[in-house]
């Protein structure tokens, strides 16, 4: 069996979703105005989107905080521990953190008095806390955040965990393994430089959120939009019978169509040409002007006018 990196398989993954499951129909998407079609995800999203509108607004910060992977920790005076790194709240958001100590336990049902934790794992130096009671985020760093000036993530650290403990050490003692990863940085850095990798290499650094400073918003500076001014747009004639449309208000006699006595089809753009070396409204030339005028008829009670009385059954007909 072939061998993938984790950046490989998170591609196919991505591939798998966007190219397979989002496009194919599944039996529980209906429409209910139309409950015998069977909708892809991609299709019930459409038509939820044209019946209930669509307007792309950035989240704000804190809003994006609750895409990060979820932690249930136990706040105390000295912190709290995530994969065995302490972390304690900055200095402006230490009030809301001695809130939370005089509250006690979070009493949320079956999480043992557990406070909510959201952390991104290809950054964990920071993390927000946060308190459901008052609908707020306390920003908390890594107690040892300073030794660690390169960019490292959660797998990093449990790499060198796992090799501290391995040479007889433990995993809590997070001192040694800030340490032990500072000087992997040291060394990469003071190393002769592997030769570049041929090909593109298969990004594994997830969805980067705003977490500190919102996005800007495209439609910040536009006005509200009154549907009622909306008007229709007007429908151009379909029927081969129907005049040709009236040409804009303010035109003048150069923007109309030449006086040549016949009048092309109004659907006659809609074809391609026939590779006959004719132009697209050759074939609505050739019909004579004739077929296009209305023919009057008179309606005869008497089948036959010469009163011979050979085909006379009293029926009606028309004469042209």
């Amino acid at each position: 069996m072939p061998l993938y990196t984790i950046g490989e398989l998170q591609q196919m993954a991505q591939e798998w979703v966007a190219l397979e499951y989002q496009q194919t129909p599944d039996a529980g998407l209906r429409d209910p105005f139309r409950p015998h079609v069977v909708l892809s995800p991609n299709d019930m999203y459409a038509v939820q989107v044209a019946r209930s509108g669509y307007r792309a607004v950035p989240l704000s910060p804190a809003q994006n905080r609750f895409f990060l992977l979820p932690q249930w920790v136990t706040p105390g005076k000295g912190g709290f521990m995530i994969n065995y790194r302490t972390y304690q709240p900055v200095a402006q958001d230490a009030g809301r953190y001695r809130e939370i100590l005089l509250r006690g336990g979070s009493k949320l049902p079956g999480r043992n008095d557990r406070w909510e934790c959201r952390f991104n794992p290809y950054r964990p130096e920071r993390v927000w806390l946060y308190d459901h009671t008052a609908d707020t985020w306390v920003t908390c760093d890594f107690r040892l955040r300073r030794l660690l000036n390169d960019p490292w993530t959660a797998d990093m650290w449990q790499e060198h965990a796992e090799q501290h403990r391995a040479a007889g050490g433990s995993k809590q003692d997070e001192e040694a393994i800030a340490l032990s990863l500072a000087q992997r940085d040291r060394r990469r850095r003071s190393r002769r430089p592997q030769p570049k990798r041929t090909g593109a290499e298969p990004p594994c650094q997830g969805l980067e959120l705003e977490t500190e400073q919102p996005s800007q918003d495209p439609y910040a500076g536009l006005e509200e939009f009154d549907l009622s001014t909306l008007q229709p747009y007007p429908a151009l004639p379909i029927s081969p019978m129907a005049p040709p449309p009236a040409p804009p208000v303010g035109t003048g006699s150069a923007e109309r169509p030449p006086d040549s006595g016949q009048v092309p089809h109004p659907l006659a753009a809609l074809f391609p040409d026939d590779c006959d070396d004719s132009g697209p409204g050759a074939a609505t030339a050739e019909v004579p002007a004739a077929a296009y005028e209305v023919v009057e008829a008179e309606l005869l009670d008497n089948l036959d006018p010469d009163g011979d009385g050979e085909d006379g059954d009293g029926d009606d007909v028309w004469e042209m």
